[in-house]
């Protein structure tokens, strides 16, 4: 009878001990799992996250990029003198004028004429008639090339009130500056201002020639800059 009453009782014990056990297991697992999961979403995804926010932040703040400005704005400012331009014109100019009245003679044009062939002509005239025309024909198109040159170094650019037009100020050989005022689609920028080494280049639409930004002029708001006069436009 002890016997049977002992053996009911160590069954009972190891019936009880089994239930613990497993529950203790089962709370294991779970505490396992949502530790898991909680290291597994507060970690590596918010840094993730994070970043995604950080990134579409700034693409937002790239594509709302304010250009309505409410007075007009100076983007650039070139202070360089071009005083060594303007003398050059002159003095090749003047040089050349010179040249021509010293080598011009009259037989140029009685012996043109003339049944000669262009050896004869040559021999005739002699070396001078070479000068003569050389003068008339390197003089003005040393000047005109100075002039470009000198018209396309700008001095100014200023953006407009509303953000819709924009004046290029460049110099003049003749007169202080010289202002051209366009659309602001109308102008761009062969190459990325972070880019540029000497000279950057800009294009107005309609205009044979490109025209300069010199590196050592100051860009007074470069962010400005690149989303109105340096954005890539399409023509």
């Amino acid at each position: 009878m002890l016997n049977i009453l002992s053996c009911r009782n160590a069954t009972n014990s190891i019936y009880k001990l089994q239930i613990v056990y497993q529950s203790l297991i089962k709370t294991a697992k779970y505490r396992n799992s949502v530790v898991c999961r909680s290291f597994n979403s507060s970690s590596k995804p918010a840094f993730e996250i994070k970043n995604t926010r950080e990134c579409s932040k700034q693409f937002i703040d790239v594509i709302n990029a304010n250009t309505n400005v409410q007075n007009n704005v100076i983007l650039y400012k070139n202070t360089t003198s071009t005083i060594f331009i303007k003398l050059v014109f002159f003095g090749w100019g003047f040089c050349n004028i010179v040249l021509a009245l010293i080598t011009f003679n009259p037989k140029y044009i009685s012996t043109w004429f003339e049944d000669l062939t262009w050896t004869e002509y040559l021999k005739k005239n002699g070396i001078t008639w070479m000068y003569f025309i050389y003068s008339i024909v390197a003089g003005p198109l040393g000047c005109v090339s100075l002039y470009i040159f000198n018209h396309r170094i700008i001095k100014y650019i200023v953006l407009h009130k509303g953000g819709k037009d924009v004046s290029i100020v460049t110099n003049n050989l003749f007169k202080n500056v010289d202002t051209i005022t366009v659309p602001l689609e109308k102008v761009k920028t062969t190459m990325a201002r972070d880019q540029m080494k000497n000279f950057l280049p800009l294009k107005i639409q309609g205009k044979m020639f490109f025209y300069l930004v010199d590196g050592q002029g100051k860009f007074f708001n470069e962010q400005l800059f690149d989303y109105t006069v340096g954005k890539a436009k399409a023509w």
